[in-house]
């Protein structure tokens, strides 16, 4: 047991190569400055990778890691990292999902695992109240996820495990594959469904009995369940992701004039009614949700067709409006392949449509895409592309390697429609309709990621927050970006804070469970210093600060053809010199050698100067 309540105080590491298993202490001074999850996993990764290793190479390391929290009656905190050197950006790829993985991870004894090396041959491992088995997976290599899940169940003759696997895709290296639990969460961007098929790891399952303790006893931790509670249940915010998910926003941003549409050229869906929030209303259901979590955000339907998972905001968008899939039923089956092969939809989408734009500009032709006809709304084509993408097949070939990539090896001039930044594929909001977030996607550290910092619930919803100003943009980034790396740490759901959580009621939480001395301002602080350290990452892998924190061209030069958000552009350098005062960066996007020793990482000083 480490020196706090609410940890193992202990990894294990694993090797694939030599089957090896060895048990780490968890030292208290990485609790103290990076918390959990994310912030813990990035410092690993930072200090243990060396710069420019191949992410699919046998030194890159995957880590399944957990917050103090997990497991715990406090609502949202039952969710897993797994970060590892990204595959499609080269940055730092952490991601996360819900469920009840992250919680038997912990029940297991352990706070997370370093998983190295690679394998022979196809394995999965096996985590029974922490003794570990590397087991022979031949017989599930080439499975779909869902198919895996069922397998391993059925071999180990336990229902109550939980497993976190890859399909067809990550076998195969997309570099967007991700990683599938319960067949409905995933750990979707930036490829470590990939990492684990470059291993060789097709699946990870935990089961765990034992328990954890908290530095106040239960009471307290009760105490906290029974007022999050009376939160929760005041908050309208709560009542729209019950009814709805985050499919909720769909037809306000469509109405706003900023749903990405035929891969950015325009913002309006004319279709949006068939894919909105309400289109999949009226079809019965089974809500679900994560461990231990009231709000009950998903739903299992019943279509003509199949039993699906509702499609959220980014699922509409990227299956959706972006290709013109106007089809209630063609989404859903576009979601569902991308669950049972393992691929992230977002950049799976992203991804289409861009080949798509280019055969609408003749850049591609029928002799480039196999003889298929790619146009915009062609529901059979995009399943099979979804299909030739997870097997690496024809032109899917070249798209598994994500729209970047694609768009280096096509040449003759589409690059300017290749939808990302730093190798990461553009979400669901056209940031010339909300300046925040696109600040956000310029700056993050994982690339263009929503989730980093996620300023629409501000732009949207907070009197006083004008969603096509430049106005305060860069301060209220740079907090956002900060929250959501502390809560990513911790590790809570980033709708906590939509939720009615307050910094105030996290920190008495991590402080009653753990014992460690929080505040709201220390939260923040281990927020930034995160958020430097993700930097400096960027920086060793030879990204060049201001240099790549760009968008693509369309955003700048292209006014919104039509909608409430008609002739809006995107002043990016206007925007940038916001955000890198506001945190104390250099004006070409460097962290200060100031910075840097307040945040207690002058140890990485050589990589600014």
């Amino acid at each position: 047991m480490g020196g706090y309540s609410g940890y193992h105080g202990k990894l294990l590491r694993i090797d694939l190569g030599s089957g090896k298993t060895v048990e780490e202490k968890l030292d208290d001074s990485l609790m103290d400055d990076y918390l959990g999850g994310r912030g813990i996993a990035s410092k690993i990764l930072m200090d243990e990778l060396e710069a420019g290793i191949d992410p699919f190479g046998p030194e890159n390391k995957i880590i399944f890691i957990t917050g103090p929290l997990a497991g715990t009656v406090i609502p949202t905190t039952s969710r897993l990292c797994i970060s590892s050197k990204s595959p499609l950006t080269r940055l730092i790829g952490s991601g996360f999902c819900g469920g009840h993985f992250g919680p038997q991870l912990k029940f297991s004894g352990y706070d997370g695992l370093i998983i190295e090396g690679k394998s022979d041959k196809p394995v999965y491992i096996w985590m029974n109240d922490g003794k570990v088995e590397i087991r022979d997976a031949a017989y599930l290599w080439g499975k779909d996820t869902f198919e895996t899940e069922d397998l391993i169940k059925k071999e180990l003759r336990d229902k109550r495990i939980e497993i976190a696997c890859i399909g067809q895709a990550g076998e195969n290296k997309v570099r967007f594959a991700s990683v599938v639990h319960r067949k409905h969460f995933l750990v979707g961007r930036r490829g470590m469904g990939a990492v684990m098929g470059s291993k060789n790891l097709k699946a990870v399952t935990v089961k765990g009995t034992g328990g954890i303790n908290a530095a106040t006893g239960p009471d307290k931790i009760w105490e906290g369940y029974d007022e999050v509670l009376g939160i929760m249940n005041k908050n309208p915010v709560v009542d729209l992701f019950r009814d709805h998910g985050t499919a909720g926003s769909v037809a306000l941003v469509n109405e706003l004039g900023f749903m990405p549409t035929r891969n950015f050229q325009s913002g309006v869906f004319e279709k949006i009614s068939s894919v909105d929030e309400k289109a999949y209303f009226d079809l019965s259901y089974k809500p679900f949700s994560c461990w231990g979590c009231p709000v009950h955000c998903r739903r299992i339907l019943k279509g003509k067709k199949v039993t699906f998972s509702r499609p959220e905001h980014q699922t509409t968008f990227a299956l959706g409006s972006l290709l013109e899939n106007g089809g209630t039923e063609d989404v859903i089956q576009a979601n569902l392949l991308c669950d049972k092969y393992g691929l992230d939809c977002i950049s799976a989408g992203v991804t289409i449509a861009f080949a798509m734009e280019c055969f609408q500009r003749n850049i591609l032709t029928k002799k480039d895409t196999d003889g298929m006809d790619i146009r915009w709304g062609n529901s059979s084509t995009i399943n099979k592309l979804i299909e030739m993408i997870a097997f690496r097949e024809g032109l899917g070939d070249l798209l598994a390697e994500g729209s970047r990539l694609a768009a280096e090896k096509i040449g003759r001039d589409s690059q300017k429609y290749a939808m990302h930044v730093k190798g990461l594929e553009i979400p669901g909001y056209d940031p010339r309709g909300a300046k925040g977030i696109g600040l956000n996607y310029a700056t993050a550290t994982r690339g263009a990621d929503h989730n980093d910092g996620w300023t629409i619930a501000e732009e949207l919803y907070v009197e006083g927050v004008d969603r096509l100003s430049m106005e305060g943009k860069g301060e209220l980034t740079k907090e956002i970006q900060d929250k959501s790396k502390t809560i990513d740490s911790a590790i809570f759901c980033m709708f906590a804070l939509d939720f009615g959580y307050t910094l105030e009621f996290i920190s008495t939480c991590i402080t009653s469970m753990t014992g460690m001395k929080m505040s709201p301002e220390k939260i923040l602080k281990i927020g930034e210093r995160i958020s430097n350290l993700e930097r400096l990452f960027a920086l060793r892998e030879g990204f060049r600060g201001k240099k790549d924190d760009v968008v693509p061209s369309r955003f700048i030069n292209e006014g919104l053809p039509s909608g409430a958000s008609e002739g809006e552009k995107l002043d990016l350098e206007t925007l940038l010199k916001d955000y890198y005062r506001a945190r104390n960066w250099d004006e070409e996007g460097f962290p200060t050698e100031n910075k840097l020793r307040d945040l207690g990482l002058e140890k990485y000083l050589d990589l600014v100067k």
